[in-house]
């Protein structure tokens, strides 16, 4: 999904194809989601982000590939 992101997006759900929340999206910079990644995100999907690390504090760039659809509340993301 290739898609140009807006302010509008601010504040949703950022969730696994299984449902399970990632974070949610703190900022959009130049069309991009940027995603705080909440405490109680699984750390096999965290690694396949490679959002590795010390991801509790940090805000990451989520990249269009992993965006498979976007409702009112919730980014659901393929992995």
């Amino acid at each position: 999904m290739v898609a140009q992101f807006t302010d509008r997006h601010l504040g949703k759900r950022v969730v696994d194809h299984n449902g399970v929340e990632v974070g949610t999206v703190e900022d959009v910079r130049n069309g991009d989601l940027y995603v705080k990644v909440g405490p109680d995100a699984d750390s096999e999907t965290l690694s396949e982000l490679h959002w590795d690390g010390t991801v509790n504090t940090e805000v990451h760039r989520l990249p269009d590939q992993y965006v498979s659809d976007i409702t009112d509340t919730t980014v659901r993301i393929t992995i």
